[in-house]
This record gives structure tokens, sequence and C-alpha cells, in this order.
């Protein structure tokens, strides 16, 4: 019964966009007109629509080249003011107390603990 109802469906979509279900109308001439501007709205809705699509991806795209940039410029900015010499130096232009280390810092090592 399934197979009857997929056929039907088939047939029935195959019979609008072929032009067959004007053949099983008895009055051809009157419904032709009326098929042709269906089927030529449906072509120029769909049209649109994947124009649309079309847009709104360029757009995104677009969009997205410009935040990659962006975000490339303010990684590297970021990296360039994370350097030893630039912290040092933007401590020094705020008159900040901390200052450069004179030692490394040294290793702690830790007892284990036995049960």
């Amino acid at each position: 019964m399934e197979n009857n109802t997929e056929k039907r469906r088939i047939n029935f979509a195959s019979d609008i966009l072929g032009g067959q279900i004007l053949n099983r109308l008895k009055t051809v001439d009157q419904y032709f007109i009326i098929y042709l501007f269906v089927l030529t709205i449906a072509f120029i809705s769909i049209n649109l629509g994947v124009e649309k699509t079309q847009m709104t991806m360029r757009r995104n795209q677009r969009e997205l080249k410009n935040l990659k940039a962006d975000y490339t410029a303010k990684a590297a900015r970021l990296q360039y003011l994370s350097k030893r010499n630039e912290v040092e130096e933007r401590l020094k232009e705020h008159n900040s107390s901390l200052y450069k280390p004179v030692t490394p810092a040294k290793a702690v090592k830790l007892a284990k603990r036995h049960k």
C-alpha cells in the first residue's frame, strides 16, 4: 500500500511539472494559461529564494573575512604587548613599584608522604 501511495505522489509531481495533468482535464485550453502562470510564479519564487540565500552567504563570508583580519591584528598587538621589554616599559610609565627579579626562581621539591 505504501508503494502505491509513493507512486501516486511521484506520478502526481511529474504530472504537474510535465504538463500531463492538462491532458487529464477535459478543457485543456482554459487551464493551460493558469498552468503556465503557476509554473512561472514557482520558478521565479525559487530563483529569488536562491538569490537571497547566495547574497546572505556572500555577506557572511565578507563579515568573516573582516573579523578574521581584526582578530589577527588584535592577536599580534597582544603578543607584542606581552613581550618582557614592553611590560617593563608600561610598568615604568605607570610608576609601578614592581621590579625585575635579580635571582632566578628556584625549583621546589616536595617530599613524598608514605602511608
